[in-house]
């Protein structure tokens, strides 16, 4: 079987863009840091994909938790 590999790298990016995208969007609302959130998601999107994969699912299994942005309270 010959795999080549500007398709690897194609299937790579779009999964990187569907896991970032689905995991800020369970992310909105239950954390102060979606920028990290999204990184982490990409960092696992690079080192190994299904990893991404379950911080998305942790993320879509996580309580909508008011986030408090006010230090007062």
């Amino acid at each position: 079987m010959d795999i080549n590999i500007t398709s690897v790298g194609q299937f790579i990016f779009i999964n990187i863009i569907v896991t970032m995208f689905l995991t800020l969007k369970f992310a909105r609302g239950n954390t102060n840091n979606l920028l990290l959130a999204g990184f982490y998601s990409f960092l696992l999107n690079l080192l190994f994909f299904p990893a991404s994969w379950l911080y998305c699912w942790y993320w879509s299994r996580k309580h909508n938790a008011k986030v408090n942005d006010s230090p007062c309270d």
